[in-house]
């Protein structure tokens, strides 16, 4: 069971990291594509993927939290932690 539930989260792991890392490159792009000097709207494309990226920050700072948890202390998630909610 205990190994099942860590190789669940690893993958959730996993993706959270590659959904970090895209959210990342984007807004980096769109960041780099912005005119110098220019305002940024905080309703437009670079405020957006801004938020998306600490949005998937904050998801996979939370999933390694669990699975440090989990793999080092043996700390079993707590069952909205495992079904994918808010949890820990």
């Amino acid at each position: 069971m205990r190994r099942t539930l860590e190789d669940s989260w690893r993958q959730r792991l996993e993706e959270a990291r590659a959904d970090y890392k895209k959210a990342t490159d984007q807004y980096r792009k769109l960041l780099h594509d912005q005119p110098g000097g220019t305002r940024h709207s905080p309703n437009g494309a670079l405020a957006l993927a801004r938020l998306a990226e600490s949005e998937a920050l904050a998801e996979y700072i939370r999933a390694l939290r669990v699975f440090t948890e989990l793999t080092v202390n043996g700390k079993m998630p707590e069952d909205r932690s495992a079904a994918g909610s808010d949890g820990l």
